[in-house]
């Protein structure tokens, strides 16, 4: 049930942002980019916990859960704890890092084939 749990919250969140894409013809950026203030908003109405209670690693794995992440992070900054942000901060750049390296890795491999 856990996962049907899962599947149907998440699901549900993607099918609004491919509705919001479609209806609105703005670009994935710009998308992207209002569903992580999303998740910074639910968050901080308390929303994001009724629905992390919910659908659990559903919510978890969209962007909105990185919104989460990053106002959870501010939070306990503002608190005097830094370990939410630089937990948060090292994931942005851990991406960065494998998106770069895999990134030259594929440009090498076709540049190589031609």
């Amino acid at each position: 049930m856990i996962y049907l749990k899962a599947f149907v919250l998440g699901g549900g969140f993607c099918l609004a942002t491919q509705f919001l894409f479609c209806a609105t013809k703005r670009s994935i950026p710009t998308i992207l980019t209002l569903t992580f203030c999303a998740g910074i908003l639910l968050t901080a109405s308390g929303l994001m916990d009724f629905l992390t209670s919910f659908g659990q690693s559903g919510m978890f794995l969209t962007l909105y859960g990185a919104g989460e992440a990053a106002y959870r992070g501010m939070v306990s900054l503002l608190d005097g704890e830094p370990s939410g942000i630089l937990r948060y901060c090292g994931l942005i750049l851990y991406c960065f890092v494998l998106g770069i390296g895999l990134g030259y890795a594929l440009h090498r491999k076709h540049k190589a084939e031609a």
